[in-house]
């Protein structure tokens, strides 16, 4: 994890998604008789404070001022050059000016980041400026955007890339779902409940593949945990602009008279009030930027004939998948798009203990005549992320090999 309250000094730009509050840079100069004289004819003032030695020695200053905003001006060059870049556009500047520059003096500009948005690709920087002397001499606010090029209809962008949450993301499906993402350019957020070795041996091997990722504990079934988790992770990562909810529990096979509720409201807890919990910690944001991409990942056991002895697990899938039709039809005119990807039967954990004659069976009546593979699920998931499938919403997408065709 990132400890927020140490500053992190930037010396050359870095990527946006790569920044964090409490980030500073800093950029010294010394001030000479030619630089007023420059400023003054850029600007037209030809204040006589700022040009005229005689004039400025009746002055209480008793010599020549630099122009408070060529002082200010070096924050541009921090802006445009360091936090955050290329592409930054500086859109509103509280300055406060505290003690007079003069022609030689030596002064240091510093901005840390103050408040950071991902999703709106929005920086609040604290604004410093310091003489030879260690005194304050201009402190404020800036205010900053980091633009995107426009590349072309339908081709794929920085603005494209997202901060992606994904919920039991640590092993399965989610754990493919994860390296899949990283290697497109998306910063990954892996999710785990107990799972911690695992979390940080992927979130080693995607860093080291060179892709952006994270790993945070949280029971999404708690919505305590969901909120705490989404707060540090706006602090040390930026705003969630994808939620792909893939936790759900180990399903044990057994005939319905052997079940006990536990057994359905441990699905219903995990799979439906897990979706529920990163849903609610997330939509606001989304609704701000007017973008988000919500993704549940199914199951084609909720069409046609349900499989033996799953019970609780059909129970939580055919909920996750209502709950998921109706937030595409409500949120979709405030630009968030929700889907279903539906796996068959896929090479996993989960079915390690299922006999060999069923998986068998599965595969000969399906019309591949194989399993699925979670590479094969990552890849669609992938996909609902690009421009291309930007209309898409209110879909259940089935994996599955042709085991169900509707």
């Amino acid at each position: 994890m990132v400890n927020d309250n140490i500053s992190r000094k930037i010396n050359f730009s870095i990527p946006f998604e790569e920044l964090r509050v409490n980030d500073m840079a800093e950029l010294t100069r010394t001030l000479t008789e030619e630089d007023i004289k420059k400023f003054a004819d850029l600007t037209g003032d030809y204040n006589p404070l700022h040009l005229n030695e005689d004039y400025a020695a009746k002055t209480q200053f008793g010599k020549p001022v630099v122009y408070g905003m060529l002082t200010a001006s070096y924050v541009s060059t921090i802006i445009g050059m360091l936090i955050p870049g290329n592409g930054a556009l500086w859109t509103s500047q509280s300055i406060e000016f505290i003690h007079p520059v003069f022609i030689g003096d030596t002064i240091t500009v510093s901005a840390k980041v103050k408040q950071i948005s991902k999703s709106t690709r929005t920086l609040v920087l604290d604004i410093i400026i310091t003489n030879q002397h260690k005194q304050i001499v201009v402190t404020g606010e800036s205010k900053v955007k980091l633009l995107e090029l426009k590349n072309g209809e339908g081709k794929v962008t920085d603005l494209d890339r997202k901060l992606v949450l994904i919920t039991g993301g640590s092993r399965g499906i989610g754990a493919e779902i994860a390296r899949k993402l990283s290697r497109e350019g998306h910063t990954v957020l892996i999710n785990y409940r107990c799972s911690e070795v695992e979390a940080n041996r992927l979130v080693a091997e995607i860093q080291n593949e060179g892709g952006k990722a994270y790993c945070f504990k949280a029971d999404v079934s708690i919505m305590e945990e969901v909120e705490e988790m989404f707060n540090l992770i706006r602090q040390e990562v930026g705003e969630v602009q994808a939620v792909i909810h893939c936790a759900a529990p180990d399903s044990v096979l057994k005939p319905f008279e052997e079940t006990d509720w536990t057994d359905i409201q441990k699905h219903l807890d995990i799979q439906v009030k897990g979706a529920y919990n990163c849903v609610r910690s997330s939509i606001t944001n989304m609704i701000k930027a007017a973008s988000g991409l919500i993704i549940f990942i199914g199951s084609v056991a909720i069409n046609g004939v349900p499989p033996m002895y799953q019970t609780d697990y059909v129970i939580g899938k055919t909920a996750l998948a209502s709950l998921a039709k109706s937030l595409a039809n409500e949120y979709g005119p405030k630009g968030i798009r929700v889907n279903i990807v539906s796996p068959g039967m896929t090479q996993t954990e989960r079915i390690e203990k299922m006999p060999e004659k069923a998986k068998m069976i599965y595969r000969m009546q399906t019309p591949l005549r194989r399993l699925g593979t979670p590479g094969e699920v990552a890849d669609v998931i992938a996909f609902l992320l690009e421009p291309g499938a930007r209309f898409i919403t209110g879909e259940n997408i089935r994996v599955c090999g042709g085991a169900v065709m509707e």
